[in-house]
């Protein structure tokens, strides 16, 4: 099961997964939360904590532009181990195909899709730039 689909079985099933910095919190009705469930949980936390984590701490970048820290965070790591990122013709966010892709680093991207492209476009005013 996908972190996605597991986020659809959650709510489907009243389940309700809090993130708290590296822990996932789950509360749920008495009984669906069987051993496969648990297994599927534990093997989903990175993705599901990509997902699921708050957007109420933002960097500003010089110049300017305003993200969330964790878009910020994944940028600098995603950069740092080699995969590109990338805007299309269209100014679209091009989401990498890298085989070195974890599952938790496409939940990210897919959450983060937006701030990632404009991280990607982003350029200092040239007043800024230093010469």
């Amino acid at each position: 099961m996908t972190a996605l689909e597991l986020l659809a079985f959650a709510r489907a099933h009243d389940i309700t997964l809090i993130p708290h910095g590296d822990r996932l919190r789950v509360q749920a009705p008495p009984g669906t939360l069987t051993p496969e469930v648990r297994a599927e949980l534990q093997a989903q936390k990175p993705a599901l904590l990509a997902w699921l984590a708050p957007a109420d701490r933002v960097v500003t970048l010089k110049g300017g532009l305003t993200v969330p820290v964790a878009a910020f965070l994944l940028a600098l790591d995603l950069e740092a181990r080699g995969i590109a990122l990338a805007v299309d013709a269209e100014h679209e966010f091009k989401v990498p195909t890298d085989p070195r892709l974890l599952p938790a680093d496409r939940a990210a991207i897919r959450r983060w899709r937006r701030h990632l492209g404009a991280i990607v476009e982003y350029r200092v005013p040239d007043e800024e730039v230093p010469q």
